[in-house]
């Protein structure tokens, strides 16, 4: 459903640089069901830039259910 769309790398990445990092970072290739759940895994929150770049890209994608899990938050 959701792809790395390039090989970008956060870690050590400045705050202002993972949030452009993260917007271009995810693809999805198709129209997503509105009354399906769907559920973002990350393994380690540190800035969130990831997370919310991922959401938002299902979102446009037409997702509406929406959750999120984190393993981890850093700091």
């Amino acid at each position: 459903m959701i792809e790395r769309a390039n090989n970008t790398v956060q870690v050590g990445a400045s705050n202002e640089k993972r949030k452009v990092q993260a917007k271009e970072a995810y693809i999805v290739r198709q129209k997503l069901d509105p009354l399906k759940t769907y559920i973002l895994l990350d393994d380690v929150w540190t800035t969130g830039s990831s997370m919310m770049a991922a959401y938002e890209k299902i979102f446009q994608a037409g997702a509406r259910k929406i959750v999120i899990a984190v393993i981890a938050k850093s700091g």
